[in-house]
C-alpha cells in the first residue's frame, strides 16, 4: 500500500480503447507524457497536480495534426484512469475515477464494467448466471459491486435478452479493486480486466 500526504495531487493514467485508432503520443500541456501507446495499453500511472490540463494526441511520432485536443480536470486526492475512447473519427478522452479498497475484508473485492465498444448496444452483464448490471451503454460505468474474491463466469448479453455477446472469466483477488473494460466493435469484442491503482494508493 502506498500512503501519499500529497493534498493537491491526483494519480492518473491513460487506456487506448480505440479499435481504429494508431498507436499514440500523448502531450500534456506541451510536453510528452506518454510515448507509442499502443490499442488495448495501459499507461503507468503518474502523479498530477490539480488543476486544468491541456491534452493533445498524436499518431506515434507525429507532432503536426494531433488526432485529439481536450482539455481535462484532475481533483485532489482521487486515482483516475482517462480513456481514449471511440473510433478515431470521434476520439473523445472521458476520466473515471477508481474506488478504492477501503473497508474490504478478506475474502471480497470489488469489480464494476466500463461499456466502450463504439457500435455495440446497450448490454447486461451476468455472473455466474445472476445479473449484476442492467443496460449499460457505451461510456457508461456501473457502480462497483462487492463480490467474494474467486473466480466467475460473466456474460455479456444485449439488453433486455439472453443474446450473448462475450464470455469472460475473471479471477479477483482478495480485497482488490477491479474494472472490466468491454472493448472492440461489435463484430470483434473482448474485454479487459485491469486492477485499479486505488487498490494500493492511500490519502491522508
Amino acid at each position: 500500500m502506498i500512503i501519499r500526504n500529497d493534498m493537491n495531487v491526483s494519480y492518473v493514467r491513460v487506456f487506448h480503447a480505440s479499435p481504429d485508432a494508431p498507436s499514440v503520443d500523448i502531450y500534456v500541456n506541451g510536453s510528452l507524457a506518454f510515448e507509442n501507446v499502443s490499442y488495448r495499453d495501459f499507461t503507468e500511472y503518474v502523479p498530477l497536480s490539480i488543476g486544468n490540463y491541456n491534452i493533445q494526441v498524436f499518431p506515434t511520432g507525429q507532432t503536426s495534426t494531433p488526432a485529439l485536443t481536450q482539455d481535462i480536470s484532475v481533483p485532489s486526492q482521487q486515482v483516475i484512469t482517462i480513456v481514449a475512447a471511440g473510433n478515431l473519427d470521434n476520439l473523445q478522452l472521458v476520466p473515471y475515477v477508481e474506488d478504492n479498497a477501503n473497508d474490504l475484508p478478506t475474502n471480497q473485492s470489488r469489480m464494476r464494467v466500463i461499456h466502450l465498444s463504439p457500435d455495440a448496444p446497450n448490454v447486461d452483464v451476468l455472473a455466474d448466471e445472476d445479473i449484476l448490471f442492467n443496460d449499460v451503454g457505451f461510456l457508461d460505468s456501473t457502480d462497483y459491486v462487492q463480490l467474494s474474491s474467486r473466480s466467475y463466469s460473466v456474460t455479456v448479453q444485449l439488453a433486455n435478452t439472453q443474446d450473448v455477446v462475450l464470455t469472460l472469466m475473471p479471477d479477483f483477488k482478495s480485497q482488490k479493486v477491479y474494472t472490466i473494460y468491454v472493448i472492440g466493435n461489435q463484430s470483434n469484442l473482448s474485454s479487459i480486466q485491469s486492477l485499479d491503482g486505488s487498490t494500493f494508493v492511500r490519502f491522508k
